[in-house]
C-alpha cells in the first residue's frame, strides 16, 4: 500500500492510505461511457412506479448519467468473494429424486484469474459511478460480510474520502448454531453494511421500541408513565435544560435522576423508544420468514432490513438506486414506502425472479435493457379458450410467472404461484409471456378467433 497526500471531494488536506494490488486498473472518476436503455415492456401495477433496466451494473451507469446527483441513496448486496456459485434448483423429470441447478450468478475469484485482486477491480469502478449518482445528501450502503469488508472500506475512503465514512453497521443475520458453533471459532454469523456518503448526507435512524417491566415505571402528576436513570455524566447545565422539559426527578435525599417517559402498547404493556444504533440483532433472517416473502432465490435479504435503509436514508418520493437487485427486495421496500426505486442485474435468474415479484406483489414495473440479456427458450406448451390460456411445462419444471399481454405492450392479469401449469386470463390480451424460475422464457402470441 502506498499514502500520498491529496484533497477530498469536502475539502481538506488528507493523507490516505490507497489500496494496491496486482494488475490494479481501478481509477477514482474513470469515465463511464454513456449510452441509452431499449425500453422493453411495463409490468402493470399500483403505487410508486419501479424501474428495472437490464445489464451489468456498469452498462446500467451509463445508462443514467444525464441522472448525476439526483440519486438519495444507493444500496448494493454484491458478490461477498465468498469462493462459491449460487444456483436455483427444481426437481427433475427423470423420476429419481435428482434436481436441475441453474446458477443465479458466479462468486468465485480464482488466484489463476487474479484472486481478490479481480474482485476489487470488479466491483470498485461500479461502486465508483454509484457514488457520483448520489445527491449531496445522498448515502452508498455496501452489504458485504467479513470476506471484504477490510479492503472496501479502504476503496470506499478512496473514492468518498475518509470524511464520507458515515457508519459500519453490523447485522447478525443467523444464530450460531450448528457448524457454526462447532467450528472452533467465534460464529460468523455476522454481515457488515459500510455506509458512505457527500458533503451534507445525514442518516435518520428508525426508533426502536424495548419493552420495559412494569415494576419499573412509574407516573407524573399528570399520568404519563416514565422510568428513570441516574443522572450519569449529564453537566449542571444539562440537568437545568432537562429540568425545564419536565424530565428531572430529586429524590427526598436530593439525588437527580432523569427521567425518560414510555409508551404504553396495545397488549398493555409499556416500551421504550430509542434510536437504532449500528448493531442490528432484531432483523430475523429470511429463513424465519413467511413463504409469502420467500422468492427462492439465493442470498435473497428479509424486505424488513431494506424498508430500515431506505428510511433512515432516503425520503418518501426520493429516488433509490440497487444494481445488483438480484430477487427485487429493494425495489418491493421502495415500493412499500413510496420511493421511486431503480434496479439492474445481469442475471437471466435474477431477472426473472425480479419480474415475477413485482407481479405478485403488484407494484409497476417499468423495464428496459442497457445490454443485451440472451435467455434460453423455454419448453412449454399453450391451451386456449376464448377467455383464457393455459401454460404448462413438462413435468418436474416450475413456472413463476404466466402473464397476459395487451395492445399497448403491458403486461398483466398474473398468475404467480410456483407451478408446473398456469391458467391466465387474456381477455383483450394479444401474447401471453411465461418465465420460469431459470430465466427462461416464452411468448406465444394469440390467435385473433380462439376456441370457446
Amino acid at each position: 500500500m502506498s499514502a500520498r497526500k491529496t484533497r477530498d471531494r469536502e475539502g481538506g488536506a488528507r493523507t490516505p492510505v490507497t489500496l494496491q494490488w496486482a494488475g490494479r486498473t481501478f481509477r477514482p472518476g474513470a469515465t463511464i461511457a454513456a449510452r441509452e436503455a431499449e425500453p422493453l415492456e411495463i409490468v402493470r401495477g399500483s403505487g410508486v412506479a419501479q424501474r428495472l433496466i437490464e445489464g451489468d451494473a456498469l452498462a446500467v451507469l451509463g445508462t443514467l448519467a444525464a441522472e448525476a446527483g439526483t440519486f438519495e441513496l444507493a444500496y448494493v448486496d454484491p458478490p461477498y468473494a465468498s469462493g462459491a456459485d449460487y444456483h436455483v434448483a427444481e426437481a427433475a423429470a427423470d423420476g429419481r429424486g435428482q434436481t436441475r441447478r441453474t446458477k443465479a450468478y458466479e462468486d468465485t475469484w480464482r488466484e489463476g484469474d487474479g484472486g481478490i485482486g479481480a474482485y476489487l477491480d470488479h466491483l470498485a469502478p461500479r461502486l465508483d459511478g454509484m457514488a457520483r449518482l448520489l445527491a449531496k445528501n445522498g448515502t452508498l450502503w455496501v452489504h458485504v460480510d467479513w470476506r471484504a469488508n477490510y479492503l472496501l472500506r479502504v476503496i470506499l475512503d478512496e473514492i468518498f474520502g475518509p470524511r464520507g465514512f458515515r457508519n459500519e453497521i453490523i447485522w447478525k443475520r443467523a444464530p450460531n448454531l450448528g457448524r457454526q458453533a462447532k467450528s472452533g471459532q467465534f460464529g460468523r454469523t455476522l454481515d457488515t453494511i459500510l455506509v458512505y456518503g457527500h458533503a451534507d448526507a445525514r442518516l435518520v435512524p428508525p426508533l426502536r421500541r424495548e419493552p420495559i417491566a412494569a415494576s419499573h415505571v412509574r407516573f407524573d402528576e399528570e399520568g404519563q408513565a416514565f422510568t428513570t436513570a441516574p443522572r450519569g455524566d449529564y453537566t449542571d447545565a444539562s440537568i437545568a435544560r432537562l429540568a425545564e422539559e419536565g424530565r428531572i426527578l430529586r429524590s427526598p435525599s436530593g439525588r437527580v435522576y432523569v427521567k425518560y417517559f414510555v409508551a404504553e402498547g396495545p397488549d398493555g404493556t409499556y416500551v421504550r423508544e430509542r434510536p437504532v444504533d449500528a448493531l442490528w440483532n432484531d432483523i430475523a433472517p429470511l429463513r424465519h420468514r413467511g413463504r409469502a416473502e420467500k422468492t427462492g432465490y439465493p442470498t435473497q435479504k428479509p424486505r424488513e432490513l431494506l424498508e430500515r435503509v431506505l428510511l433512515a436514508g432516503s425520503t418518501p418520493g426520493g429516488k433509490v438506486l440497487d444494481l445488483f437487485s438480484g430477487s427485487g427486495t429493494t425495489l418491493a421496500a421502495a415500493h412499500a414506502l413510496g420511493r421511486a426505486g431503480t434496479g439492474g442485474d445481469r442475471s437471466i435468474v435474477a431477472l426473472a425472479h425480479l419480474r415475477a415479484r413485482a407481479a405478485r406483489e403488484g407494484f409497476p414495473l417499468t423495464i428496459s435493457a442497457a445490454e443485451p440479456i440472451a435467455r434460453p427458450a423455454l419448453a412449454a406448451t399453450l391451451r386456449t379458450t376464448k377467455t383464457s390460456a393455459t401454460v404448462s411445462v413438462p413435468s418436474g419444471g416450475r413456472l413463476l410467472l404466466a402473464a397476459a399481454r395487451n395492445r399497448q405492450g403491458e403486461l398483466g392479469n398474473f398468475v404467480t404461484e410456483p407451478s408446473e401449469s398456469m391458467r391466465v386470463s387474456t381477455r383483450s390480451a394479444t401474447a401471453v409471456l411465461a418465465l420460469d424460475e431459470h430465466g427462461a422464457c416464452v411468448e406465444f402470441p394469440l390467435p385473433a378467433t380462439r376456441p370457446t
